[in-house]
Order: structure tokens, then sequence, then C-alpha cells
């Protein structure tokens, strides 16, 4: 599963953290996923989500190095997988270092974990990310950057999961340039509806932008959702819908 889940940010109003964190988790604990990446994660929402979400682990570093800035974390369910090895990288000419890459506004990051499925053995490898809100340029050199992560460490032979927000639209040459490596898995369900996932606290939305994807290669996708819910007072959890696919294992 993929979230966004907003950062905390007064300027939110009556869609800020405090207001909707306790119905964010209770719906990530209903649709109980056993992997979750999150965008978005200030160190405070990740200690507050670390704390709900019994019975898992969870990699990432802020995108400012360390415990600094936004994380693009993975949760994942520690009796159902093996963490072999983790990384976080950045989206730019140096990926190694904390830095902004391209004309991107801000610094943007991936976080990669390697598992291994305690009951298969399978390995799968995951990759959750969050492209920039500004940068064009960055947005295209970006998937760029993931893919080629991908093929220097020979990980196109085993089950892989690209996932996150990515800014972009189906058309655009971000997506196109993933879909000629991996397949959207969007095309491999029958759900349309609703068809985006950025609702912007607007409670009128039509949620007709697509901007969140999950992305496999070597999986078999069972079921695709973008996951439609609300909290108890009739406002958005996030600015995002959560997308949640199930696989066969």
């Amino acid at each position: 599963m993929t979230y966004n889940i907003r950062l905390d940010t007064q300027e939110d109003g009556i869609n800020q953290w405090s207001k909707r964190k306790k119905g964010l988790a209770s719906l990530i604990k209903k649709l109980n996923p056993d992997i979750l990446g999150i965008q978005e994660g200030l160190p405070n929402q990740i200690l507050y989500l670390s704390k709900q979400l019994e019975g898992y682990s969870l990699i990432g570093s802020g995108r400012d190095g360390g415990n600094n800035g936004e994380y693009c974390a993975i949760y994942y369910k520690k009796n159902k997988f093996k963490l072999e090895k983790d990384e976080t990288f950045w989206l730019s000419e140096t990926p190694e270092l904390p830095s902004i890459g391209w004309d991107a506004a801000l610094n943007r990051i991936a976080t990669v974990g390697v598992f291994t499925n305690v009951n298969s053995s399978r390995k799968l490898v995951v990759y959750n990310s969050h492209f920039d809100h500004v940068g064009k340029i960055a947005r295209g050199k970006s998937v760029n950057v993931i893919i080629n992560h991908i093929k220097e460490n020979n990980y196109f032979n085993n089950a892989i999961v690209v996932m996150g927000d990515f800014n972009s639209a189906p058309n655009e040459s971000p997506i196109k340039i993933l879909k000629e490596n991996l397949n959207d898995t969007f095309n491999e369900a029958s759900q349309q509806k609703p068809f985006g996932t950025f609702n912007g606290f607007d409670l009128k939305t039509k949620l007709s932008k697509r901007i969140d994807y999950i992305f496999t290669k070597n999986i078999k996708v069972q079921n695709y959702n973008h996951i439609f819910k609300k909290l108890p007072n009739g406002l958005w959890p996030s600015d995002h819908l959560p997308i949640l696919i199930t696989i066969h294992e």
C-alpha cells in the first residue's frame, strides 16, 4: 500500500495532523497492509505511526539526512518479511548525498528495502518515493535514478514494487518511462472509480487527478483499489487517497 499522509503543518487548519492522525492510523490498521510506503512523514508523524502500528518495523531516513525532514518510510510486517538490506538515496546528480536535483524545489529521496518472504523465501524489492512538485526536469530525471538503481543492483529478475507520489499524470513522461520498465497496477485491475488519488482536502472533489502509483515487476496482481474513505467527522484523513493492491505470493 502507498499513502501520502500529508505533512504536519498548522496551515491545514481543520485538516491539521493532530485532528486526523487517529483516524488515519485507524484506517491503516483496518486495511492491514503487509507492506506500507508513506510519503511526507515528518519525524513526529513517523514516531506516532510507529507506536500505533503494532507488529510493523520500518526503514527510511529523512530527506535532509538522518532523522531530519520528510520520510519516504516503508513499514513492513516483521513476522512476514525478513529485511535483508535497506537504503535511502537522493533523487539528484549525487544520490549518495543529501541534495536537490536539477530544477527541483526541495530534496527528494527514495527508500528501498530488500526483503525475504518468511513463508516462501522469495525475495521482494520495494522502492518508495515522492517526486518534486515543481521541477519537471527533476521528475523525469528522478525516474532514471530509480531505474538505474534497479539495474545496477541486478534487481530486475526479482519481484519488484515501485510506489509513491510521483506528482505526474499518467500521460506525462515520468510515468511513461516507468511503464516501459514496469507494470502500472492500475491497468491490471478492473476498478476504475474513483480514477484520481489526490483530493486536496476538497470534500466536493471529483477525484480526477491520479498522481500516486504502484508499479510492479514479476508479480501477479489480484486486486487494486483507491481507498475512498473519510473520517467519522466527514473530512479526509489526508489530501491523498491510499492505494492498496493484493498480490499472489
